[in-house]
């Protein structure tokens, strides 16, 4: 049993190491078309997905990697004149994640890809949808359910175009893609998502609800559940019928973050046209200007936990980020600001207890973390540490605010998203926030950025004035 049990690890190992050579796929998605139907009673999802394909690489492709759920299976694969496309597909484990099972759908195009050139392949598909849970990700327990049921990429709903390996996978660039969604469901359920909404009713009782995003997003979330809806100045509010109550509260909130970070940070690049969809707690939450944002039951039901509509509203000021893979600063932004407008909408007093807590939790946590303590935050996604850019990236702009004053604050952080509407990269971030400062920032970004030398501040800090008072 030890034996077996050993070569079981030994074997992990090997494919682990291997799944670092891997080389990732050739091909982003420049738009998806999307056209499914939800049969409830048989738990199934079916239908057809159309991508439009860019080679990024710098040679010639023949061949794309589509993956989808484990329970689901292509039956046909087409070229944009409706031409068959050879396919091959099995159940497969991920190389550097054995316990992660997906169908992969191998396509050979009729002709190889230049480096730019665009190709479209379309992949009827169906099947039963289940969740990852098993392999850690459990906010991804996603299924057909009439209580509730999302399609996105995290259960692989539909097919998407990704490799074997997850290392791999994190250096391929994630370009934003536009999106056409169709999606048919039994008259008494709704499909929210963001975009143009549409819809048509068919004979046999059931409605095809057709989203059309207004631009580029990073990705597609359609939920689907028996919803109400609120629409008031720009906001698309999705909520399930027991939580109406909460679902006006929301939209209130909403409102007031949306004026407060307009005043802060300025402008939206384009007019929000902004989607909140209601999601049962612990199926994580996401946000896109384009994409709308799935928001958990959390916040509908306790009003102190407006917090988390207040993270994901502020990613709306996110310019993209370039980096490939991304150390996702952001989400350390988000997760500091999120306390600040409680602060100044709701006045909430426990910021600099909250700060002061995530001090010593971080203090603790980097003890036993030799990562947190070697591996500089420009580095964590290249790492594959990104959870720690919500706890390190809140005490870098807590410590950053309490630096700089909040004039200076806003002038950086909106500046860059004004400065930068077709993206940057954190190098671009540091660059422009140090022009914007009237203090010099390089030993603060050298600390919390580029190196590692922050821990050692945490010995000796109890709250973030302690932490700022290295830099006046």
């Amino acid at each position: 049993m030890r034996t077996g049990w050993l070569a079981f690890l030994l074997l992990v190992d090997v494919t682990r190491a291997a799944a670092q050579t891997v080389a990732p796929e050739s091909f982003t998605v420049r738009h998806m078309a999307l056209d499914v139907a939800v049969d409830f009673p048989a738990e199934h999802v079916g239908g057809a997905v159309t991508y439009t394909l860019a080679n990024w690489t710098r040679a010639p492709a023949r061949t794309v990697s589509f993956l989808v759920n484990r329970l689901m299976e292509a039956s046909s694969v087409e070229d944009a004149n409706g031409a068959a496309l050879t396919f091959r597909q099995a159940v497969v484990r991920f190389h550097d994640d054995p316990m992660r099972q997906v169908n992969q759908v191998r396509v050979t195009l009729r002709h190889a890809v230049p480096p730019g050139g665009e190709v479209t392949v379309r992949i009827a598909y169906g099947g039963n949808l289940v969740g990852y849970t098993e392999i850690g990700w459990l906010y991804v327990r996603d299924r057909v359910d009439t209580a509730f049921t999302i399609l996105r990429e995290d259960a692989l709903a539909f097919p998407v175009v990704d490799g074997l390996s997850e290392a791999a996978n994190r250096r391929r660039p994630r370009t934003d893609f536009t999106y056409d969604a169709t999606v048919r469901v039994p008259r008494r359920f709704l499909v929210a998502a963001g975009g143009a909404a549409s819809r048509a009713s068919h004979a046999d009782g059931t409605v095809s609800w057709r989203y059309r995003s207004a631009g580029a997003s990073p990705f597609l979330n359609l939920a689907i559940a028996p919803f109400d809806t609120l629409v008031e100045s720009g906001v698309r509010l999705f909520s399930f019928p027991a939580d109406s109550a909460g679902a006006r509260r929301t939209m209130a909130s909403a409102q007031a973050a949306l004026r407060t970070l307009t005043r802060w940070f300025g402008p939206l690049h384009v007019a929000p046209e902004v989607t909140i969809t209601e999601i049962p707690d612990g199926w994580g939450s996401q946000a896109s200007l384009v994409g709308g944002i799935i928001q958990s039951a959390a916040v509908f039901h306790d009003a102190t936990q407006v917090g988390e509509l207040y993270h994901e509203l502020t990613h709306l000021w996110n310019a993209r980020d370039t980096d490939q893979p991304s150390p996702r600063w952001n989400e350390g932004l988000a997760s500091f600001l999120q306390g600040l407008l409680r602060e100044r909408l709701d006045g909430w007093a426990g910021r600099p207890e909250a700060e002061a807590r995530r001090i010593a939790q971080l203090r603790e946590r980097a003890a036993g973390d030799s990562l947190l303590r070697r591996v500089p935050f420009v580095a964590y996604g290249a790492r594959g540490i990104t959870d720690n850019a919500y706890r390190v990236g809140a005490l870098l702009f807590a410590t950053l605010h309490a630096l700089v004053g909040d004039a200076q604050f806003q002038a950086i952080v909106g500046g860059y998203y004004q400065a930068h509407p077709r993206g940057g990269s954190t190098a671009d971030f540091i660059a422009f926030a140090t022009r914007a400062s009237t203090r010099d920032l390089t030993a603060f970004f050298d600390d919390w950025m580029r190196t590692t030398r922050w821990v050692a501040h945490l010995e000796r800090a109890t709250t973030v004035e302690d932490l700022a008072a290295h830099y006046r």
